[in-house]
């Protein structure tokens, strides 16, 4: 082993006292404090899924100045999930019948489905719960604490 030795009044015994932290109930309790009054009820049950992961004291990306914006998530990916459920029931398709025979075409409910996929993907980018999202959010405060001197970069 290199560098110096340990002397023993450095060195911290670990002791059985010593509490372990429930993030867990910590993130509940924060995602239960922050989460608005008057939901409705399915947005009300996409929060309670994902505000406590957000809440997480290792991960801690959701505050008071945010909400509005997380309840918007919450309200897309809500209506994503009606209009996919309505998707399986009817299917994406219906057939019509025109002047040259019958004809395939798209429920307009299959363009409403795909445009809350897209707002509720770029609020899911925002709040870093993508893998890219949190890939760059790491990659970047990892780069924060460097200390550059007064070398090339200064």
């Amino acid at each position: 082993m290199r560098g110096r030795k340990p002397q023993n009044s450095n060195v911290v015994p670990l002791t059985e006292d010593v509490r372990r932290l429930d993030f867990e109930a910590s993130a509940k309790a924060k995602a239960r404090s922050l989460k608005p009054r008057g939901l409705e009820r399915d947005v009300s049950k996409v929060w309670d899924r994902l505000a406590p992961c957000v809440c997480h004291p290792t991960v801690n990306r959701l505050a008071a100045h945010m909400v509005e914006s997380f309840v918007m998530l919450c309200r897309c990916i809500a209506r994503h999930e009606r209009l996919r459920a309505a998707m399986e029931l009817e299917g994406e398709t219906y057939e019509t019948q025109t002047r040259n025979g019958a004809q395939l075409k798209s429920r307009p409910e299959v363009g409403q489905m795909n445009e809350s996929f897209r707002q509720a993907l770029t609020l899911l980018r925002d709040f870093g719960l993508t893998p890219a999202a949190e890939r760059g959010i790491k990659a970047t405060s990892d780069q924060g604490d460097f200390d550059f001197g007064d070398g090339d970069f200064a």
